[in-house]
């Protein structure tokens, strides 16, 4: 591509010149307060900041919580993976990948203080969900395929061998992934390829109970589930290939096999 040189840096320029370089994403409302992201004139990787809600408009009060461009500052390669703000606003569980293995370690930041705490979990490749009372997060480990196919428990201040494994997946073309519900009483924990779906729930207050299965996998059956109060909503494509709504109340629950401690919700 070395003749095309003039042509690809005009190109470039021309791109270049029609983005904002300075811009900064909506903020949002999470708890006490509110979350932003910003790019500096020049700059390619995102600098995370916050304000009390209390505050108001007043920028004296913004705080940078994550500096991207520092963590990649020396390094041919930088991705921020996961980012999670524990609920009390006072812990950052985050991870990065400096190698391009795309295999993540998660670091945890005291916001307060701006210290990290000693808890450093290398191999990971998922999002990071805190528990209710954010004493620990479930996050899942690559495996040698680089996929995920568990899901962990760690409790801060505890070894990494120590880490609970929640769930595992035995078909290995299958993912396995965490996520929380919109009001975050329920960590979601989700299994599936690209046609069949399967997901358990967790009470975010009892990360050790037995999970619940919405619904046992069906192969070319897909569906989310989000929850809004005690009732799930369920979005499936079980009857339309352009999927449908559903609702299910939380309470309706039917025990499975003895051999199993996963139990099944009816829908």
């Amino acid at each position: 591509m070395e003749p095309h040189r003039p042509l690809i840096d005009r190109l470039y320029e021309e791109m270049k010149g029609r983005i904002k370089e300075d811009d900064s994403s909506v903020p949002q409302k999470d708890g006490d307060w509110v979350y932003w992201t910003a790019f500096e004139t020049g700059g390619q990787y995102r600098k995370w900041w916050r304000r009390p809600v209390a505050a108001g408009e007043d920028k004296s009060q913004d705080v940078l919580i994550l500096d991207e461009p520092a963590l990649a500052e020396g390094k041919e390669y930088f991705r921020l993976g996961a980012f999670s703000v524990s609920n009390d606003g006072r812990l950052l569980a985050y991870a990065i990948d400096d190698n391009g293995s795309e295999r993540f370690e998660v670091r945890v930041k005291d916001l307060i203080t701006g210290e990290h705490l000693p808890d450093v979990i290398p191999g990971m490749l998922s999002e990071i969900v805190w528990t209710a009372d954010d004493t620990g997060f479930l996050y899942g480990l690559a495996n040698d395929q680089w996929r995920t196919d568990n899901a962990r428990l760690h409790w801060l201040g505890t070894p990494i061998a120590d880490d609970i494994e929640l769930f595992k997946e035995a078909d290995e073309g299958f993912r396995v992934g965490v996520s929380e519900t919109s009001d975050r009483k329920w960590i979601v924990l989700s299994s599936g390829d690209h046609v069949t779906s399967e997901i358990y729930l967790l009470p975010a207050t009892d990360p050790l109970a037995t999970p619940l299965c919405v619904s046992p996998r069906q192969v070319g059956r897909e569906y989310d589930v989000d929850m809004h109060g005690d009732t799930l909503f369920i979005h499936t494509n079980d009857t339309d290939p352009n999927f449908r709504l559903c609702t299910a109340h939380i309470s309706r629950r039917a025990n499975g096999s003895r051999r199993s401690r996963r139990r099944r919700i009816s829908t």
